[in-house]
């Protein structure tokens, strides 16, 4: 927890005003989602001059902070790895205003701009597939059809945690 809360410290006084001449050319998003693939994390959450980081797979992070923190998510700028419909429905739930991310699916993209979030993606795909590329992933594939966030949001909070 105190190595959690020190990088933690550390990657916010980077994006709060110690950057170098490259990062100050890059907006807050950018150089997160910088720090997200450099630091293998898995998402990052930024609000009012704090950062918070997650290093779980798939969509737990993003579950724990709408169920346990949702005004953390509310006004926040995020940066995930990977951004299907179910991580797109939890951050439009939770009201980030901006998200970054390394790939997004078309419905995921759709979802948020809906919502008037800003979206920057390096890669866009059809869809995500899942950990052994033989398929779409499991949680976008139990959304498939569903328009209502809040529906959405039901769904994914109502699937048995995987130990």
């Amino acid at each position: 927890m105190k190595r959690q809360l020190i990088i933690t410290l550390l990657l916010a006084a980077t994006l709060v005003g110690c950057v170098s001449k490259r990062q100050e050319q890059q907006s807050v998003g950018a150089q997160m989602l910088e720090m997200l693939n450099e630091q293998g994390l898995s998402l990052l959450v930024y609000k009012n001059d704090t950062l918070s980081t997650h290093t779980n797979r798939g969509i737990r992070d993003l579950l724990t902070l709408v169920a346990t923190q949702p005004e953390r998510l509310k006004g926040a700028i995020v940066a995930d790895k990977v951004i299907g419909k179910s991580a797109a429905a939890l951050m439009a739930a939770g009201g980030i205003v901006e998200v970054h991310t390394n790939v997004i699916c078309t419905p995921a993209r759709e979802l948020l701009e809906g919502e008037q979030i800003k979206v920057f993606a390096t890669k866009e795909v059809p869809q995500i597939l899942n950990r052994d590329r033989s398929g779409i992933c499991p949680m976008d594939t139990r959304l498939e059809g569903i328009e209502s966030i809040e529906e959405c949001v039901q769904i994914l909070q109502n699937i048995p945690p995987v130990l």
